[in-house]
């Protein structure tokens, strides 16, 4: 007797949800995202906003547009963080080079938010990084490392199936 097609579809929900890396990541980011907030929470920072601290601090001023790649946030989850951060003088939004560039600077009340976040960071990605164990932390962070380039690869086209960009990049060097 062939299997009906209700059992089809729950051997495939079972499996999508065993093994989509799109909700298995989206959950990871719940909880990993829930675990530092908590942690920067006395500083009333976002784990996203803590990210952005760092990316404006790491390139210097920076457009917005350019942010946004980097942290591959869309527009208005950028303009969401950016704007609290604008607000308690952390970031300063500037003109850029054309008129619909805006450019983000850390001022000096930013650096001393993330002078203050860095070490809750370091305590927070260290009690991560021993629960898991190194070895786990170790897979994990290489294959963090590869999702963003791989995925962009695979929308543009440029990517076929078990050809890893990042693998491809690292050759190159």
């Amino acid at each position: 007797m062939a299997p009906s097609r209700f059992d089809r579809i729950s051997t495939l929900a079972a499996r999508a949800r065993a093994e989509c890396a799109g909700g298995g990541l989206r959950r990871a980011s719940r909880a990993i995202s829930r675990f530092y907030e908590a942690a920067l929470a006395p500083l009333d920072l976002t784990a996203t906003q803590f990210s952005m601290l760092v990316a404006v601090h790491l390139a210097g001023p920076i457009p917005l547009s350019r942010l946004a790649e980097v942290l591959v946030l869309d527009r208005t989850s950028l303009y969401r963080a950016v704007k609290p951060l604008v607000r308690r003088r952390c970031l300063r939004i500037l003109p850029g080079k054309t008129r619909r560039e805006r450019t983000a600077e850390l001022t000096e009340q930013g650096r001393q938010l993330l002078g203050e976040a860095l070490p809750i960071w370091r305590n927070v990605q260290g009690r991560l990084v021993d629960a898991l164990g190194p070895q786990a932390w170790g897979a994990l962070a290489s294959g963090l490392r590869q999702v963003v380039p791989t995925v962009q690869a695979l929308e543009s086209g440029t990517v076929r199936a078990g050809a890893s960009p990042v693998r491809r990049r690292t050759r190159q060097r």
